[in-house]
């Protein structure tokens, strides 16, 4: 199996953190970014280069540009999977500025910055959009599902673009049991019950991101889960 360079935003907590420590199981390089303090860091997450940031300050994608190419030192990325996200589960009548440019800022501009920084280092690797399933639209989450959709545009857009030089893929995972409906005002309900696994779900996004081809747009709900759960490891993408 090649060892590979892969960069994760998001990957102090939640989906980020199993998709590090699902990289790092498989013996990739990894370099992340997350908005908890180094100290603040699960005890089991892994030993390698981690920036504590927030993407959503001023220049905090600017900031975490500059971190991953001094770590390069001019090497390719040969994947990024920008996955850092927020949200707030409230009617638009209740949204603040702040809130609404703090999500927009994390959740699509934040991305293309990032793109638009990394585009050298990324030649001849895959850069990896994490959406949603809100993309489509949710009700109670209007401002998050904007910044889903349009992160989904930008993603089919530079898709075409970028053909031949960088593979870019929307990767749009299902409900995931990462707490962040509940952190964001969601009541749980039974559906809850449904979500699926954030380690699961990791592998899966990170077969996906790292296959050598793929649709560029690709929805990862209960069908595709259930698949990855019986999948025999050797057949996993390296």
């Amino acid at each position: 199996m090649k060892k590979k360079t892969l960069f994760v935003t998001g990957g102090g907590s939640g989906l980020g953190a199993e998709l590090v420590r699902a990289a790092h199981r498989r013996g990739h390089h990894v370099l992340c970014t997350g908005r908890r303090a180094i100290a603040d860091l699960p005890s089991d997450f892994p030993d390698l280069p981690y920036l504590s940031c927030d993407l959503a300050s001023a220049g905090g994608a600017q900031v975490t540009a500059d971190w991953v190419q001094s770590h390069l030192s001019g090497r390719r990325v040969d994947c990024a999977l920008l996955n850092a996200a927020a949200g707030y589960f409230r009617p638009l009548s209740a949204e603040t500025p702040e809130a609404i440019s703090e999500v927009l800022t994390l959740n699509l501009d934040a991305n293309i910055v990032l793109a638009h920084r990394l585009s050298g280092n990324l030649e001849g690797g895959t850069l990896a959009l994490i959406g949603s399933v809100a993309h489509k639209g949710a009700a109670g989450m209007p401002v998050y599902s904007a910044s889903k959709a349009a992160l989904d545009g930008f993603g089919r857009a530079l898709a075409q673009e970028w053909r031949g030089r960088v593979a870019v893929r929307v990767l749009h995972p299902g409900p995931i049991a990462t707490g962040m409906s509940a952190r964001a005002g969601r009541k749980v309900d039974l559906a809850d019950r449904l979500f699926l696994s954030p380690r699961l779900m990791a592998r899966i996004i990170l077969d996906a991101a790292l296959a050598p081809r793929g649709r560029d747009r690709q929805i990862i709900g209960y069908l595709r889960a259930l698949r990855g759960q019986i999948l025999p490891l050797g057949r996993q993408a390296a």
